[in-house]
């Protein structure tokens, strides 16, 4: 199974958040990932510069034949055609739309694509959609259960964080 987080806390030229993370999952078939479970929209607090609105995230089970690093590139021209633009002076800031893959059949992939995502084990707002829609996912290089991935996480971590 191949899970993708997406995230997104700018308005875009027609939507809002939410309705730009539900409008990108309906797309997602466009490049090859077919949405086989969603999790819940959360929304939390902003990693990043000061004054960013909240995001808004979720995680999506696909199923693919695409080959990771080409999904990945697929992904970013999903991201581009919602208005994302990847150059820019700010780490970490505003986007209309994020799209990570967190976990590609368990495998691990560090030339030209970082999967599993490397700060995935750090964030709350992407364990906590995985762990609703795969509570049995482990980690593809620790072998860790997410249960005690979210369990490790810092309070700080999950500040912010909200099932909507």
């Amino acid at each position: 199974m191949i899970y993708l987080a997406l995230g997104s806390n700018l308005r875009g030229d027609f939507a809002n958040s939410v309705q730009l993370v539900q409008a990108a999952i309906d797309n997602l078939p466009l490049t090859g990932a077919h949405v086989v479970k969603r999790a819940p929209l959360y929304a939390s607090a902003p990693i990043g510069p000061a004054g960013q609105e909240d995001y808004i995230n979720t995680v999506v089970a696909v199923r693919s034949l695409v080959p990771a690093v080409a999904l990945l590139a697929r992904l970013h021209a999903l991201e581009a055609a919602f208005g994302r633009h990847r150059a820019g002076p700010v780490v970490w800031g505003p986007r209309t739309l994020d799209i990570d893959i967190i976990s590609y059949h368990q495998e691990v992939h560090r030339f030209r694509a970082q999967i599993p995502h490397p700060r995935a084990v750090s964030r709350a707002f992407v364990l906590q959609p995985l762990a609703d829609i795969a509570p049995g996912w482990r980690h593809p290089e620790y072998g860790t259960p997410i249960a005690e991935l979210l369990a490790a996480l810092p309070m700080q971590a999950r500040v912010g964080l909200k099932r909507l």
